[in-house]
């Protein structure tokens, strides 16, 4: 196999510029609009607005335990297709809303098209493309999404803030730019696997030495566990519980952080701002993340991760006394957030192998999505009883959770390993 012709370089492109766009403007945008959403429909809080992800949650994960299987068929790029149309309508049609209980309808069927878009996509394709520097791999695809939103913050920001119907004018922008991109990416330049192409997915050694024997490249390939012994065994506990903790991390914080900052006293542009910043130092850690995994191993980068995640939530606690210190936010917690894109993709196929993958990847992602649908409730519940400073606190003990579940993972994991040294075989 000629490295010129190796057609994964595309893939991995095209997953750059999903998570880009997609993931970007879809997910991480989205806490923009509820300040203004929430004043335009003169709600008394933000309770209506959170339960908005804890409805997408629920529809997500049905669509990619849906799309998963529909991913496996022929036709799975009309699939593709459909979800990105599908998503981009929905998105737009966002703007006619009046009341809160239409903005639950519109983004509950979104999010059912929305997750063949995101995380299921990436993880499936660079999964089947990348046998070594995987976790790298992954770190550049979804290190699109940092960079995106790091653009497109400050211009949907901008545009949210231009006036009372401002908002409107970015849920339609936005589902126009995302469908146009990646209709264009997903026809010319998503593949589904290197079989498929007549190649053979990337493997270090065999883009340095080209002699060198089939037996070598794969005698340290894990095939892995079928979906039926993989949730059977204690190893997917230890993952149901670093999913959801990792969820609940990810959305419980980075949706309320917009609002918090309002609320102490930074207007909706300086929120803009540090948002992009945010995502600039996001970007370095999704770059990080994918080599420290590959170098040092996953457990030493998520305890590294853990750490920061405290301090990060040290500093929104301290800021409500000195707003100077919602920066700290942006350097910790911003440098530990390869984990909600990289840990559960690659911590999947490093306790369960690549057999069964999808299947495996999908229904994880089921619990992903209810921890970050739970964790922006949470923070709206909590906040409004003992106030934000005891809700930053409560994270920082999860991220401690977060690196114990880990490990258990990784452990029950090692015993699949030995008891399937070849993998299953069925």
């Amino acid at each position: 196999m000629k490295r010129s012709k190796f057609s994964g370089w595309g893939v991995l492109a095209a997953m750059f510029f999903f998570s880009f766009f997609a993931t970007a403007i879809y997910s991480n945008c989205l806490s923009l609009y509820m300040h203004p959403v929430c004043n335009a429909l003169n709600l008394s809080s933000t309770t209506p607005w959170s339960m908005i992800n804890l409805i997408a949650a629920f529809t997500s994960a049905a669509g990619a335990i849906i799309i998963a299987g529909f991913y496996q068929k022929k036709n799975w790029k009309v699939c593709m297709l459909i979800c990105i149309i599908g998503s981009g309508i929905l998105f737009a049609l966002a703007s006619i809303c009046t009341a809160i209980w239409q903005f639950y309808i519109i983004f509950a069927i979104s999010n059912l098209f929305l997750a063949g878009l995101t995380q299921l996509p990436v993880s499936m394709l660079i999964t089947a493309w990348f046998e070594d520097k995987r976790s790298i791999a992954m770190s550049i695809a979804f290190c699109g999404s940092s960079i995106g939103t790091a653009i497109w913050s400050p211009i949907l920001s901008k545009m949210i803030a231009s006036g009372n119907d401002g908002y409107r004018y970015a849920f339609i922008f936005s589902g126009g730019v995302v469908t146009i991109a990646l209709v264009v990416l997903c026809v010319l330049f998503v593949k589904r696997s290197p079989q498929e192409c007549g190649q053979e997915p990337y493997r270090y050694n065999s883009f340095k030495k080209e002699k060198k024997k089939q037996e070598d490249q794969t005698e340290n390939t894990w095939i892995g566990v079928s979906k039926r012994t993989g949730t059977r065994s204690g190893a997917f506990g230890a993952m149901i519980g670093t999913v959801l903790l990792v969820g609940a991390l990810a959305s419980g914080v980075t949706t309320h952080v917009p609002n918090y900052l309002i609320s102490i006293g930074w207007t909706t542009q300086e929120a803009g701002y540090l948002l992009s910043i945010y995502s600039i130092v996001v970007l370095v850690s999704m770059l990080l993340g994918g080599f420290f995994m590959d170098k040092v191993g996953i457990s030493n980068t998520v305890l590294a991760a853990s750490t920061l995640v405290i301090l990060g939530m040290l500093s929104l606690a301290f800021s409500q006394a000195d707003k100077k210190f919602a920066w700290g936010y942006c350097v910790f917690f911003g440098l530990s957030m390869c984990l909600p894109r990289l840990l559960p993709s690659v911590l999947t196929s490093t306790v369960f192998g690549t057999k069964e993958y999808a299947g495996i990847y999908a229904f994880l992602n089921l619990f992903f999505l209810i921890g970050a649908a739970l964790g922006s409730v949470l923070t709206s519940i909590v906040q409004g009883i003992f106030g934000y400073q005891i809700t930053w606190v409560l994270y920082a003990v999860f991220a401690a959770m977060l690196y114990i579940c880990v490990k258990a993972a990784l452990a029950a994991g090692e015993k699949l390993r030995k008891k399937y040294p070849l993998g299953e075989t069925i």
